[in-house]
């Protein structure tokens, strides 16, 4: 069996990997290169309870367990610490948060109320997440890569416009984010563009602080990224990335002397209706997967494993369809 994979970003190279352990020939059909997309600006954010309530999202423990062990894959490619395992801290700010924070502390072992000290301010309370991450997304990208690499992946540089390109391989699954409506307009997926900052400050922080927005660490300790706007334009806007900073400053207030580096933008995808990624057979030999949205890390290795298996056994119904 050939398959081939357009894009090789999260989606394409949690798959790539799957495939290739399964001793699938597996060539990856991206013209940025690996990363090219929304996925190699991603702040890395790997945690259970995303959104404004901190509900736990779908699969969770799932997708978890598949992305601990594929940063232990692309580490052990690249030699070096690909992700910073030492936990997420939510601030509460607000009244909502702290009543939504206290109820998902009340009714989830996972999530803990606590009081924690951050250099430049007082003690702050909010929902202290154990077993949340931080992945630098560039550099885990690299080292999935490697590895998918070393077991025999081929990368080709290259556009594909046209499924006929493709038509000599088995299979050909579409990971390929927002450009997914290039090949098929008919999904009811919606695009957000996104601007993140990276930024250097003074006193690194240990973990990942996500409130109103968020503050992450990189693998280079002088640096973090704050992040990120939520846009449905064609174009960025620059006012918006700039006011970054001051939402960051409502539960950091050192982040006002961050030094703004660079402005990263990318566009992110999901369903019309609720967080869950889009898994789906849509012609004979063709499939897609894409949707994942801000939901990046937690979903492609676990999803990526799903329909790595169904498309060996050729049994759909091991594949997670959209709802």
């Amino acid at each position: 069996m050939r398959i081939a994979i357009v894009g090789a970003g999260l989606a394409g190279l949690g798959l790539a990997w799957h495939l290739l352990e399964r001793g699938v020939e597996t060539v990856l059909f991206d013209a940025k290169g690996i990363g090219g997309g929304a996925s190699g600006v991603s702040t890395g954010l790997l945690h259970p309870f995303p959104g404004k309530k901190a509900l736990r999202s779908w699969r969770a423990e799932e997708g978890m367990d598949a992305t601990r062990e594929l940063v232990r894959v692309a580490e052990q490619a690249l030699g070096c610490p690909v992700a910073a395992p030492k936990g997420i801290f939510r601030p509460a700010i607000t009244e909502q948060q702290r009543a939504d924070f206290d109820v998902r502390a009340a009714n989830d072992p996972s999530a803990v109320w606590k009081e924690i000290s951050l250099p430049g301010m007082p003690p702050t309370q909010g929902l202290w997440i154990e077993s949340g991450m931080t992945i630098y997304s560039r550099l885990y990208l690299q080292g999935l890569w490697l590895a998918c690499e070393k077991r025999g992946a081929k990368l080709v540089k290259t556009r594909v416009q046209n499924l006929s390109q493709l038509e000599d391989f088995d299979q050909v699954v579409l990971a390929t984010g927002f450009e997914t409506s290039t090949f098929d307009n008919s999904f009811p997926l919606k695009a957000t563009l996104g601007q993140t900052l990276l930024c250097r400050w003074k006193e690194p922080l240990p973990f990942s602080l996500v409130s109103q927005g968020h503050i992450t660490p990189t693998e280079d300790p002088a640096l973090c990224q704050v992040g990120s706007t939520y846009e449905h334009t064609s174009e960025p806007d620059p006012q918006l990335a700039r006011q970054l900073l001051e939402k960051a400053a409502l539960f950091y207030p050192p982040a006002l002397n961050f030094e703004i580096l660079e402005v990263r933008t990318g566009v992110r995808v999901t369903q019309r209706e609720g967080y869950r990624p889009l898994v789906a057979k849509i012609a004979p030999k063709v499939w897609v997967f894409t949707g994942l949205g801000s939901r990046g890390m937690l979903y492609h290795a676990w999803l990526g494993a799903s329909l790595a298996e169904g498309l060996i056994s050729r049994e759909e119904r091991l594949i997670i369809m959209p709802i």
